[in-house]
């Protein structure tokens, strides 16, 4: 019967290793000489060692010590029972299945290919009656030279495997520091060291450093090694809990297989809790590595060892496979309560900071955080301010979200009869509930913009630095953006409520637009009407048939003094303007003309701050002073209109009285105080 034959170069490409694991080469060699010295009945002293050869250099730091390089090969030396003729056939066999019992998938020496160029192996070993050795190369070409054993002089086991010819893409992703590196084998080969026949490992490099990882086991670790055993689907679990003070820059779980970590999860993306290092009672901070190991695990490693088959074909069988994230969800509950104690003050000073922060900076999530608990634990602690307000107004879509879904869910029950009475009244409440608490948050947000709006209105009405006042241009685009109709922006936009209420909702509006580019005005002319410096109307009706008040606003430019002129008077251009629509010279958005106009209530707003010249004019039209004398008001006959003139500062004190009472209303008293120095 003819063999199959391998394409090694094919079988090579064909095995995945990211750049991320540079480090797993290097961790299947070691696994396979502590492998291999588990068989070895006749050794005692069971060692390994592992040598890392740094690229040479002759520079040196200002401290005037040899600079450290990264590392450009390793060897890994055991006393094992060697590369005797069936450990070398199964070498020498892709997938070889000499080792399945221990897990072993038989591609851990083509992972060595991936990083390295080229391995030189040499083996020591008994078989026989006699001492033997082996010597050989492994590359993509294979295994060469043949004919690679002879008889030895050596009566003691030795091999070694050198990896050589690091590749720059892997190795620009190893650390370069030998404790990482022997921290990072301990991580990787954990649940050896919690054995006693776990064999002694020391990690040296080209510049004499070095570690021996059993010692550095038994002295930083294993007093902090707890274990909880659990069954999911009748399959038992362990996981180890580990407390690492060094050796680790984040909180993780390692899904492990066959004593080896497969996979690692970093747990701040399931438990917002756990960001940087913790603190312990005595001042000592750790990073917490769960390893999670099953005979299931064992069986669901993929072939690479890289990954685990929790899906096939896409698909979830729950009499062969368990879904990853219940499995992630079971080990961080048994994760949650190993590190309760750390995480209480954690918790409480992460909600402490959160009720902080509501309380005097965004109290629109105020309705947020008391009905949903859930939020504290979906926020991370020790998050900017930023971040934290991002991360509440997530929380904001998904409890709006949720609340949709009960409803609709709620309609359908309904619809369907499935419901009693009791459920209908418990269901509806509890959705009654939900729907009260947005729309309480959606108004405190819409009032705390509108405040936000108004400092920026009152900071744009300030004299500048070099003595001048801002152009019109800012004040006019806080109120309503320039040179569009409100067919094309939104009602979020325009902040006319600034100047009265009832103007946030109207039928037509335009700002700064050409004549002839505004669907009300019968015009062909190029010219803008003069809104950029305030000396030209804004003017939009409430009703599209009936029009039953048209309303002019007319802007100036903060502290202008030169209004006397009838080109320049902004009560004078007003009239004028409610002249020319009875007239007919203005055209409705339909190109007919307003028609009958006679009953329709004309209101005239002029928005400028109270100087000589805009006083004397207020006078000369007729109109009345305002009890606090911050304005002017009447009605002017012909051609018929009512006529309010507000100073600025009258125009924000009104405005942010009228915002105060609403905030007042929707929370408490101390609202005043948020409004004024906190937001």
């Amino acid at each position: 019967m003819a063999q199959f034959t391998v394409d090694l170069k094919g079988r090579i490409n064909n095995t995945f290793l990211p750049e991320s694991k540079s480090l797993w080469p290097l961790f299947e060699a070691v696994v396979n000489s502590i492998q291999s010295l588990e068989d070895s009945e006749t050794v005692s002293n069971k060692l390994i060692r592992v040598f890392a050869q740094r690229q040479e250099t002759s520079q040196y730091d200002i401290n005037g010590k040899i600079e450290v390089t990264p590392f450009e090969a390793f060897s890994i030396t055991d006393n094992g029972n060697g590369f005797t003729s069936d450990n070398y056939q199964s070498f020498r066999t892709a997938d070889s299945s000499l080792k399945w019992k221990k897990g072993c998938k038989g591609i851990g020496r083509f992972l060595w290919l991936k990083a390295f160029e080229k391995v030189e192996i040499s083996s020591t070993f008994f078989e026989d009656g006699k001492w033997r050795d082996r010597l050989f190369s492994f590359d993509f070409n294979g295994t060469t030279p043949d004919d690679n054993i002879q008889d030895s002089a050596s009566n003691e086991y030795q091999t070694t495997v050198t990896l050589e010819g690091f590749k720059r893409n892997f190795r620009e992703k190893c650390p370069i520091s030998l404790e990482v590196l022997a921290k990072k084998i301990i991580e990787h080969c954990l649940v050896y060291f919690l054995f006693d026949d776990c064999p002694k490992i020391v990690v040296q490099d080209s510049l004499g450093e070095q570690f021996w990882l059993n010692d550095y086991f038994d002295r930083f670790i294993r007093d902090s090694l707890h274990q909880d055993r659990f069954n999911i689907a009748e399959r038992s679990f362990t996981l180890y809990h580990i407390k690492m003070p060094e050796g680790a820059n984040a909180h993780e779980l390692h899904l492990c297989a066959n004593k080896r970590e497969v996979k690692s999860y970093q747990l701040n993306k399931y438990l917002p809790n756990l960001q940087g290092r913790i603190y312990d009672e005595t001042g000592k901070s750790f990073h917490y590595a769960g390893f999670l190991s099953s005979s299931y695990l064992d069986g669901a490693v993929n072939s690479s060892r890289t990954n685990f088959d929790f899906e096939k074909n896409g698909q979830i069988d729950i009499e062969q496979n368990l879904p990853e994230k219940e499995l992630i969800d079971a080990a961080n509950n048994y994760i949650v309560t190993y590190l309760n104690d750390y995480l209480d003050e954690i918790i409480k000073q992460k909600e402490k900071r959160i009720n902080d922060y509501v309380t005097h900076r965004q109290p629109k999530y105020r309705y947020l955080v008391a009905q949903r608990p859930t939020t504290y634990d979906a926020i991370a602690p020790n998050i900017s301010d930023k971040e934290l307000d991002i991360a509440l107004y997530k929380e904001l879509l998904q409890w709006d979200l949720e609340t949709k879904k009960t409803g609709e869910q709620l309609q359908e029950d309904l619809s369907k009869n499935l419901l009693s009475a009791s459920d209908v009244k418990a269901r509806y409440d509890e959705y009654y509930k939900q729907i009260n608490g947005l729309s309480k948050t959606s108004l405190a947000e819409y009032i705390v913009r509108r405040k936000v709006i108004l400092d920026l209105l009152e900071n744009a009405l300030q004299i500048t630095p070099d003595g001048k006042y801002a152009s019109e241009e800012s004040v006019h685009s806080i109120i309503c953006p320039m040179r569009y109709t409100s067919d094309e922006i939104s009602f979020e936009e325009m902040n006319l409520w600034i100047i009265n209420e009832r103007l946030a909702y109207h039928n037509f509006l335009a700002s700064d637009k050409q004549m002839k580019s505004i669907p009300v005005i019968d015009s062909e002319s190029d010219d803008r009407m003069d809104i950029a410096i305030f000396d030209e109307a804004i003017s939009f009706s409430d009703k599209d048939n009936s029009f039953n008040s048209i309303t002019i606003i007319e802007f100036k430019k903060p502290n202008r003094n030169d209004l006397k002129p009838d080109d320049k008077n902004p009560i004078h251009q007003v009239l004028r303007y409610v002249e020319e629509i009875k007239n007919g010279k203005k055209m409705r958005a339909n190109g007919r003309p307003f028609g009958n106009v006679s009953n329709t209530a004309f209101y005239c707003y002029v928005i400028a701050d109270m100087t000589d010249s805009l006083k004397e004019d207020a006078k000369f039209a007729g109109l009345r002073i305002t009890p606090d004398g911050e304005g002017y008001f009447g009605y002017n006959p012909d051609p018929g209109a009512y006529i309010e003139v507000i100073s600025f500062d009258k125009l924000i004190r009104d405005a942010n009285e009228r915002n105060r009472i609403l905030f007042d209303k929707l929370f408490t008293p101390s609202a005043r105080t948020i409004l004024d120095h906190n937001i």
